[in-house]
């Protein structure tokens, strides 16, 4: 491909705002384009859903019980997570816990 064919990859404001633009990129743009949201779609859908959870403040610290609930996994294993430092937490004297973005992130990296 020379240079003269180089197409600006559109925004996503600029395809949410004009959907038929999306017809008119190239091949190349368009995986491009799916890649970049295949990325942050899982932080989307987090995002999305914590506002749905248990009623727990946004950016108050969520608890290992809590942690362990939204994994679907044992307290032990939540606690392993953390201690492992694969899941960042805070410890606060003996307690741990778990910032709501921190359990956004780690849930982005494991693809879910």
């Amino acid at each position: 491909m020379n240079g003269n064919h180089l197409q600006a990859i559109p925004s996503m404001d600029e395809l949410f705002r004009d959907p038929a633009k999306a017809a008119m990129v190239t091949p190349e743009t368009a995986q491009a384009l799916l890649i970049g949201l295949a990325s942050i779609q899982p932080l989307l859908i987090q995002r999305a859903l914590m506002g749905l959870s248990t009623g727990q403040a946004e950016d108050g610290l969520l608890t290992i019980p809590e942690v362990a609930k939204r994994l679907k996994v044992s307290e032990y294993r939540a606690y392993e997570l953390a201690r492992q430092g694969v899941l960042k937490s805070v410890r606060l004297g003996k307690s741990v816990r778990v910032k709501p973005e921190d359990l956004t992130y780690y849930l982005a990296q494991q693809g879910g």
